[in-house]
């Protein structure tokens, strides 16, 4: 048991002791009355944060396997919980609220009382603990409950050894919840690009438990078939001999009913040749006096 004198506060401190003095005497009387839990208390109100990174060491095995946004909220957390503190380290510096065992010396103590410039409100220990509950909370909400757990814990560990007030306790989890999910949200936006080029690179067995995608070869083009082949002209050579040379500005139609197509079924049965017009005649070719061809060509009529 410790037993202070009391000091002057500041002429701007916070009065804890007008806030809840009352409770924070009930607390410190049931600590006086369970020597046994004494020494477990004062254990875990100092060492106790080593809890919380054993937790995100777990967090961090689990994110390499449920992707990068989960990852790169494990690895704000560390920021988090730095800038969690700054700020409240700022806010104890405005308000400069003494310490209770400097206002209420007779109440019973098992932590030693510390200086008369650190501060009590709001409560270091506990804004750091629920920062890393609100950034674990994001990971994996088992593992989240785990931490909110410990931090309770320790935010009541903090009054039963004496070293802050219920309200300091109080203020200083909600210090490090919003602190908190501002920087890890924050991250959750900006650096998961970052997160994910580096989980490509060097560091990747840190990252990510995926293993690399696998580089499938292009299947091979296939061989363009050849065209088919035009068989109204190879019709026409075997029924004429040669091809006609069409008249200037005039098109030959597809032949549909040509007589030389009764002599192969499947050409006068297939769809596309009942859907043209009769084919042209062709003219004579001119002879001479004695009967002879003269040579020319079949004309278009």
């Amino acid at each position: 048991m410790h037993l202070m004198t009391t000091s002057s506060p500041p002429a701007l401190a916070l009065d804890g002791a007008s806030i809840d003095g009352g409770l924070y005497t009930d607390v410190t009387d049931f600590a006086r009355h369970t020597h046994w839990l004494n020494g477990t208390a004062a254990a875990y109100s100092s060492v106790g944060m080593g809890v919380f990174v054993l937790i995100l060491l777990a967090a961090w095995w689990r994110a390499r396997r449920a992707g990068n946004t989960a990852m790169t909220t494990v690895l704000a957390t560390p920021f988090a919980v730095i800038i969690a503190y700054a700020a409240n380290t700022a806010i104890k510096d405005v308000f400069q609220e003494p310490r209770p065992c400097r206002a209420l010396p007779h109440d019973f103590l098992i932590e030693a009382c510390p200086p008369v410039d650190d501060y009590a409100f709001p409560s270091n220990h506990t804004t750091v603990a629920f920062a890393f509950v609100a950034a674990l909370f994001l990971v994996n909400r088992w593992l989240g409950s785990v931490a909110l757990l410990a931090a309770v814990a320790m935010g009541a560990s903090r009054v039963y050894v004496g070293a802050h007030y219920p309200h300091d306790v109080g203020v200083g989890a909600l210090v490090g919840t919003v602190v908190s999910l501002i920087v890890v949200l924050a991250a959750r936006r900006f650096c998961r690009p970052l997160v994910s080029r580096l989980g490509d690179g060097a560091l990747r067995p840190l990252l990510t438990a995926a293993p690399r995608a696998q580089l499938t070869a292009a299947p091979p083009a296939r061989h363009t078939a050849a065209p088919a082949p035009d068989l109204d002209a190879m019709d026409r050579t075997m029924e004429l001999g040669r091809i006609p040379r069409q008249a200037a500005g005039h098109t030959a139609p597809r032949p549909a009913q040509h007589p030389g197509y009764t002599q192969h079924p499947e050409y006068a049965q297939h769809p596309q040749y009942t859907q043209h017009p009769q084919p042209p005649q062709y003219a004579e070719p001119p002879q001479y006096a004695d009967g002879r061809n003269a040579g020319r060509a079949p004309e278009w009529r």
